[in-house]
This record gives C-alpha cells, structure tokens and sequence, in this order.
C-alpha cells in the first residue's frame, strides 16, 4: 500500500529501477511511479473520488495491532485497548474501526 495525498494506491508492476502503483479504486484511472525506496516520481490523472485519510488510519491500526500480536505475547483485546487509545483517530475512522474479532488476528 502507498498513500499519496490520502489516497490509497497498490502495487501494479516493479522493475529493476522503479515501481508502479494504481489507484485502489477500481473505477480510477490514476497511477503513480517511484523508485524502489517509495520516492514519487510521477503521478498521471485526477481521481473521480475524494481521498480516504480515515481508511488509511484504519489499515495503520490494524497492521500495528497484527504486528504487535505476532511479536508480542500480550493478550490481544489489551493490544487492541493500548493501541486504540494510543493513536490519534478521527471520529470518522472511530465509527469504522473494526472491532477485535473483525481484525483477524
């Protein structure tokens, strides 16, 4: 996942020198270039949707919260509860934050 400006783009193609994102919404024709250290080098098109920062705050959470399970033997409600308070949530991302069991952990 590479976040542009708050939206969310994914890896289409890497070559030796350069990776190749598009647009996570499907319906969007927007793709971006950079090197393979994730430095942009271009970004072609206008998106048809607005930008998804609470989505964003969302996929952080959750890959904290699974890394943390993985390398960690705290119990996964109190990593969930630590995290949770931790981190700076919109009130957007609070209302769509999955719950513990929707984490997949």
């Amino acid at each position: 996942m590479l976040n542009i400006n708050n939206f969310i783009f994914k890896l289409n193609k890497t070559t030796s020198t350069t990776k190749y994102y598009r647009c996570e919404d499907s319906r969007c024709t927007v793709t971006a270039r950079t090197d393979l250290e994730d430095n942009i080098l271009n970004i072609k098109g206008d998106h048809c949707h607005p930008p998804e920062p609470e989505e964003i705050q969302i996929r952080v959470f959750k890959q904290v919260v699974k890394a943390r399970a993985i390398s960690e033997s705290t119990p996964i409600p109190q990593i969930y509860d630590e995290e949770a308070a931790r981190i700076d949530l919109s009130t957007l991302a609070i209302a769509a934050l999955p719950s513990q069991g929707e984490l997949g952990v």
